[in-house]
């Protein structure tokens, strides 16, 4: 199974040119300039545990916890993390969120967020915002469809029998080489990689000018593609299911690790369904255990909380925090356009200087292979490590561990006095950058 490379390619291929044969393009009723808003009607029902989804009916209005057996409104915006499932109100269809405690998956999806819509030719109606859902034809007998939207294109999704499943990935990020910028040049977008699995029967996709028809392992079982690769993507065949895509989804968390990572999940969940999803994150946040600081971080870019993620990085005293925040705030500038300057404007706000809110969207970014040719890339990285802003200090620092790990016999640490962070700057500046590792 080939897995595109992240950032491998600097060039952009137009979405459009990779998605079109499967997906055309469609905009939803409310994205249309002067069309009315989605009609809110109930279009699912939650059947997993309460506070397994999350909810909420605009960008600007809260979220809540989706209790056990609630209706689901189209129009909302459902986020889920392991495990959360809604029926289709014909009771034909079911979509699992399904989450990666273990690591295994192709792309690093932290969350899943998902709208659906009334239906009109179809059993269920969705459109994936990010993260990975399975489709499951629930009927006891016939086929079922869905109509699958993502980002500005759909396309109709047949399981052509009971129990046929497909599996949904997308997750998007800004390719290496691309820097910030204020104001974007045309192209320059978070790219977005997908990946399409049949996981049981037969699965047919179908565009206005392409059809594809997916078969479970053993099969032509897997469709993948960025907009960093080919445009016409053909699927691949699998002699059975990879590791990260098991039949039964209790196979999911088989690590000790990933065990451990539901376990701060549930927990979560048990104090969301008690107190909201607001407390239940600060109590994370507040343990000792760092798996579930780093899931209360996490949540907190998922629920694009940045004001409270902001406040905890301030207070706290755990690195683990500050490494899952940069995890968490480059998948969030990576969802799509746009994203970049929310946060710009978010740092302005908090009172950084233009000159520091352009600096950190620079150091989110990644580095292309000409920017790791210069010297001047990594001095401007160790400069960045005596900063008097720690996100700077613990972003230049992020890149440089990486990029040069020789460094780190020198004891760096972001948070420690000034002296102690000075005497590992002169070391750092001493060793002769780029280096081969």
């Amino acid at each position: 199974m080939r897995v595109s490379p992240f950032g491998s390619r600097l060039g952009l291929v137009a979405y459009l040119a990779l998605m079109a044969p499967l997906f055309p393009a469609a905009r939803a009723a409310d994205d249309k300039p002067g069309s009315a808003p989605e009609k809110r009607v109930a279009v699912a029902t939650c059947v997993t545990d309460t506070a397994s989804l999350l909810r909420r009916e605009a960008p600007d209005k809260p979220w809540q916890v989706v209790k056990e057996g609630e209706e689901v409104f189209s129009g909302d915006e459902l986020l889920g993390g392991i495990s959360g499932a809604v029926d289709s109100k014909n009771g034909a269809v079911r979509l699992v969120v399904v989450g990666d405690v273990d690591g295994r998956a192709p792309l690093p999806v932290l969350e899943t967020v998902f709208v659906l819509h009334e239906p009109k030719d179809a059993d269920l109606d969705v459109t994936l915002l990010r993260g990975r859902i399975r489709l499951i034809n629930l009927k006891k007998a016939g086929a079922a469809k869905v109509r699958l939207r993502v980002r500005d294109h759909e396309g109709e999704v047949t399981l052509t029998e009971p129990g046929a499943t497909l599996s949904v990935e997308i997750y998007g990020r800004w390719p290496r080489g691309v820097p910030y910028r204020k104001d974007p040049k045309a192209g320059e977008e978070p790219a977005m990689s997908f990946t399409l699995l049949a996981v049981k029967g037969d699965i047919e996709l179908k565009g206005p000018r392409r059809q594809i028809t997916l078969k479970a392992p053993p099969g032509l079982a897997v469709l993948e593609g960025d907009t960093l690769s080919d445009p016409e993507p053909t699927a691949a065949y699998l002699k059975e299911l990879p590791a990260w895509a098991p039949e039964r989804l209790s196979d999911m968390a088989s690590t000790e690790v990933g065990k451990r990572k539901e376990a701060s999940i549930l927990r979560w969940r048990k104090l969301a369904a008690e107190k909201g999803p607001g407390p239940a994150t600060e109590a994370l946040l507040a343990s000792d255990d760092p798996l579930d600081r780093r899931f209360a971080v996490l949540l907190m870019g998922a629920t694009d909380d940045l004001q409270h993620l902001g406040d905890a990085l301030q207070q706290t005293k755990h690195q683990d925090v500050w490494d899952a925040a940069i995890i968490a705030v480059r998948h969030w500038i990576g969802r799509g356009p746009g994203q970049d300057q929310k946060l710009y404007k978010a740092l302005l706000a908090r009172m950084y200087s233009p000159r520091e809110a352009e600096g950190m969207l620079e150091l989110l970014h990644s580095f292309g292979e000409d920017d790791l040719a210069r010297p001047e890339t990594y001095q401007v990285l160790i400069s960045y490590l005596g900063s008097e802003r720690m996100s700077l200090r613990q972003l230049a620092y992020w890149h440089l561990s990486r990029l040069a790990p020789a460094g780190k016999k020198f004891g760096y640490d972001p948070m420690a006095p000034k002296e102690q962070r000075d005497a590992a700057i002169k070391e750092w500046r001493k060793l002769e950058l780029p280096a081969k590792q």
